[in-house]
């Protein structure tokens, strides 16, 4: 009779082991670790877009100016970067300001990207992703760019002349910093070896010179740029709405899976056409 126990109670636990393994699986796949990930800027337009939409995705570590966080201060940012695994940077003077000056830029622009890859290098963190801006083709009022844009194309500096330019100091001391901290991005990828993406993020919820993107679009092209599984020694990705039909985003899609959903802006939110900067060129 014993025996007979022993087989029959056997035979039940193997008939209950699957899904007592199952069970456990299933607990450990709702538990996984968020990816933790620092925000600079978290509390400026996109990126609080960006925490509000993905709180429940990544565990996030703010640092604004608002909350007295500054870029600038090296010692505070590398102490609250660590155990970051990525970092999404968008703390910056994000436009042509009135006021701003040449310094203003170059100081929270450039220096202040800057340290945060060197923080995150020291910190041994993996990836840096960096918003960007079009502006570094030149899409500002009285820079006549060219088109058709491609990531690889030369910045204005190495084509236009100074007779060519009819911007104000703040417009070509916006597109300079967002250039100059770019190529500190590429160096830090490409000679420190840590993945570094730049999304150059068209006008935000808005129209100039013909060129737009709205928020989800820079949700999910960013979102995209912290959760590839590819490796990234410093790319550009131009990141617009689909209909911007100047700006190739063909890399974009093929290398980040970016699939813009189509946007429309009311009257009050374009600032200039592309007409506006066919009217830059002298011949016109």
């Amino acid at each position: 009779m014993k025996s007979v126990f022993k087989i029959s109670l056997l035979a039940g636990l193997l008939i209950l082991l699957p899904s007592i393994t199952f069970s456990q699986t299933s607990t450990n796949s709702n538990n996984r670790k968020k990816m933790k990930i620092m925000v600079t800027g978290h509390k400026g337009f996109i990126g609080g877009h960006f925490v509000k939409t993905f709180a429940d995705r990544y565990e996030i570590v703010g640092y604004d100016l608002k909350d007295g966080d500054d870029i600038l201060d090296y010692d505070k940012l590398k102490e609250r970067m660590k155990g970051c695994e990525v970092v999404v940077h968008e703390a910056a003077i994000p436009a042509p300001v009135p006021g701003k000056t040449y310094e203003d830029y170059i100081q929270t622009n450039v220096m202040g990207t800057f340290n945060i890859l060197k923080a995150a290098h020291e910190n041994g963190v993996k990836r840096v992703v960096y918003a960007s801006s079009t502006t570094v083709y030149g899409i500002e009022g009285g820079i006549p760019f060219s088109y058709p844009i491609v990531e690889g194309q030369m910045f204005v500096s190495q084509y236009l002349k100074a007779d060519d330019l009819s911007c104000r100091d703040i417009d070509l001391s916006y597109h300079t910093s967002k250039v100059m901290a770019e190529q500190m991005v590429a160096w830090y990828g490409l000679n420190k070896k840590i993945q570094t993406i730049a999304l150059r993020y068209g006008p935000t919820e808005h129209v100039n010179l013909g060129s737009h993107v709205s928020i989800l679009n820079v949700l999910q092209a960013t979102r995209l740029a912290v959760d590839s599984p590819k490796e990234f020694w410093y790319e550009a990705f131009s990141i617009v709405d689909e209909d911007v039909d100047y700006i190739d985003i063909s890399k974009a899609r093929e290398m980040l899976g970016y699939k813009p959903e189509p946007a429309t802006y009311p009257k009050d939110k374009v600032v200039a056409t592309f007409e506006d900067r066919l009217k830059l060129d002298k011949h016109e």
